[in-house]
């Protein structure tokens, strides 16, 4: 048919039936693309949160309610900004642990706060029993704490805390939040590291490793690189919670893995037992 001849309502229905052949043809492609694209690409794509409110005010009596409808704007949250609040809210909870020598101290591990009383939690395998080391906080404050118990299946360490700093100044703690979910495959995640100079890394969960013990703990595995990882370095998730700690258990199981934080969430359930 010569397209000269088709009469006004034929080429808008044919123009419609191109438009959805192509649309169907770009919805494939798009899908392909996304299926073959990295992890970290896919990582990256923005998160977009558009809310409606419905409100329903009540008129004044004998009158009908009238409902009135709010449209929220959209929101972009970009994956950046919610790392960059979620490292502004541990930061403080972080500790850096050093040996006791005034005139060269040697960094010893990272270490996590996690009560207001000073709890400090760290790796294992860095210290034995006895041990005194000096906790830098992250407003550069130096609190000297000694190690008061060992949990083998976790190899996590526990330090109590000095009242004061070195200088003879009050501290305040900021603990830390402990994940109340449960890892799963693909979720983002961060690591802090860094002896002297706070050191960050990004990546996702890639397994789950059981522990071969029967109340052993379980090791968070990730495509983190080995640089941004230390010995007590906590991973967080992008809300600001503690997910893992890395510890000689999970050195032992891989060496991007983290003892679940589901371990320490145990031990403050404990602690609040023997309270009441």
């Amino acid at each position: 048919m010569n397209m000269e001849q088709l009469t006004k309502s034929q080429i808008v229905l044919l123009t419609l039936l191109v438009s959805f052949v192509t649309s169907i043809a770009t919805g494939i492609v798009t899908v392909s693309l996304m299926d073959q694209a990295p992890p970290v690409v896919a990582q990256t794509v923005n998160r977009i949160i558009e809310r409606t409110i419905e409100t329903v005010a009540v008129e004044p009596k004998g009158q009908t309610a009238s409902t009135i409808i709010t449209q929220e704007k959209t929101v972009v949250v970009k994956e950046s900004d919610l790392i960059s609040q979620a490292l502004t809210r541990v930061n403080p909870s972080v500790v850096r642990l050093f040996t006791t020598s005034t005139d060269t101290p040697a960094f010893l591990a990272l270490g996590v706060v996690m009560d207001a009383s000073g709890t400090i939690v760290s790796d294992a395998d860095m210290f034995k029993e006895g041990d005194v080391a000096i906790a830098e906080l992250a407003s550069g404050s130096r609190v000297r704490v000694a190690l008061t118990s060992q949990d083998a299946t976790s190899a996590i360490a526990y330090f109590a805390s000095a009242t004061t700093t070195t200088e003879g100044k009050s501290v305040v703690w900021s603990p830390i939040s402990i994940a109340g979910v449960r890892p799963t495959l693909g979720t983002t995640v961060i690591a802090i590291g860094g002896k002297s100079t706070p050191r960050v890394g990004t990546g996702i969960v890639t397994a789950l490793i059981a522990s071969s013990a029967e109340e052993g703990p379980q090791v968070i595995d990730t495509d983190l690189g080995p640089e941004s990882i230390f010995a007590g370095s906590p991973l967080i998730t992008t809300e600001g919670s503690i997910l893992g700690l890395r510890t000689g258990v999970a050195r032992a199981a891989s060496p991007t893995g983290f003892v679940s934080a589901s371990v320490l969430m145990k031990k403050e359930e404990k602690k609040d037992e023997t309270q009441e």
